[in-house]
């Protein structure tokens, strides 16, 4: 456990190590399920040598990341528990006979789930390790005792000290407790779906877990690797603009020759009417046509210039990547892209219809490819 959380602490200045003008992209998370599979050993606390309750263990876990910092998990932690014990002397010392039992169990459990990378760092899904806690409640059903069984009964047979009593939680059949647990957790992020993780997780139990009476709580550790798999697309990534200080933008400005200064006669000046204008390109989520939080301000900033501009006309041009769907697929989801900006101009914000024109390319108009392709799926709205 102390070597994860000091993982967890090494990876919490990767964010702040990189400035705003070294980011490419601003990130957009998107919610998602995941799944997770994991397989380790486990240790459970007791007074025999640490290697004599060494178990295997395994875990099989579904989640759903609600934002960049929180996630459920609901788990299922599953194998083999061991326990042990030796005699006791009628001066309450050891007797040098050791016992040993093992058992099996199956443990649901539901966790709640904290990225501090993201937490302290900010959301980068390009940033390659992450780390975490959790802490979570559930119940474990033991069962296959019989060992514990066997065991209490050589006790009997052999105590050299006939007052003390062994093993008086002995179960059999199968035992339900209630259990709780927490933990840390580090991932090694290879891309937005798949990364693999190692992860330590303490569970507390009742007294009964192991047969024995210690008039304390049972605990037993995971030390768990494995992997997770994120279904959909977890991020969108969208160039980041790169800003200018207004201090420098002489040095962006073309160089112009000496020109010579000639005597202006007055003449009337013609007063042209500036005409305002406004573009805000607004992007979708493959195969989605509802608009984002993060983009929902744009419709906003549409509305009101179209308000302050009475005379203004809007286009609005939906599109689709090409590197997904079909041709007719996609001619219908930029349709229908264009049909909800529109829709939430007119209905939201009381924009007159008939000052609104719509068109729809599909993706037959693709400006970006690559890494850049998800930038295709926009509609582009222009006020004049």
């Amino acid at each position: 456990m102390a070597a994860v959380l000091m993982t967890v602490c090494a990876a919490m200045p990767a964010k702040a190590q990189s400035a705003d003008d070294e980011q490419k992209y601003d990130y957009t998370f998107n919610p998602h399920w995941f799944i997770q599979l994991q397989g380790g050993i486990q240790h459970t606390i007791g007074e025999v040598a640490f290697s004599e309750l060494l178990s295997p263990n395994a875990q099989l876990g579904v989640g759903y990341e609600f934002n960049p910092v929180l996630a459920l998990r609901l788990s299922a932690n599953a194998w083999q528990s061991k326990a042990g014990t030796e005699l006791l002397n009628l001066d309450g010392t050891f007797a040098k006979t050791q016992f040993g039992w093992k058992w099996n169990y199956v443990a649901p459990t539901l966790d709640a789930m904290i990225d501090l990378t993201n937490l302290l760092g900010g959301f980068n899904p390009d940033r390659k390790i992450g780390a975490g806690i959790f802490a979570g409640i559930g119940a474990n059903i033991a069962f296959k005792n019989d060992e514990a069984a066997d065991a209490k009964q050589e006790m009997d047979s052999q105590d050299p000290a006939p007052s003390a009593e062994y093993l008086p939680y002995l179960w059999d059949g199968t035992k339900a407790l209630l259990a709780g647990r927490f933990g840390a957790n580090v991932d090694w992020h290879f891309n937005d779906n798949w990364s693999a993780g190692l992860e330590v997780q303490a569970n507390l139990l009742g007294d009964a877990y192991n047969s024995k009476r210690a008039h304390n709580a049972d605990w037993y550790v995971n030390t768990l690797v494995g992997v997770k798999y994120c279904f959909g697309k977890p991020a969108d990534r969208k160039p980041k603009e790169k800003m200018i200080p207004v201090s420098e933008a002489a040095n962006y400005a073309p160089a112009c020759d000496p020109v010579e200064v000639v005597k202006e006669v007055p003449v009337e000046k013609i007063v042209e009417k500036t005409v305002p204008q406004l573009m805000e390109e607004i992007y979708f989520t493959i195969n989605k046509y509802t608009i984002n939080s993060t983009e929902k301000y744009k419709v906003r900033q549409i509305a009101e210039f179209m308000k302050e501009n009475p005379d203004a006309k809007l286009t609005v041009t939906g599109h689709a990547d090409s590197a997904t769907g079909t041709a007719k697929y996609n001619q219908q989801i930029s349709e229908k892209r264009v049909d909800t900006v529109v829709k939430s101009l007119v209905d939201d914000y009381g924009v007159d219809e008939s000052r609104i024109s719509k068109s729809a390319k599909g993706d037959t108009e693709n400006k970006y490819s690559g890494d850049d392709m998800s930038l295709n799926r926009v509609c582009i709205c222009v006020a004049k």
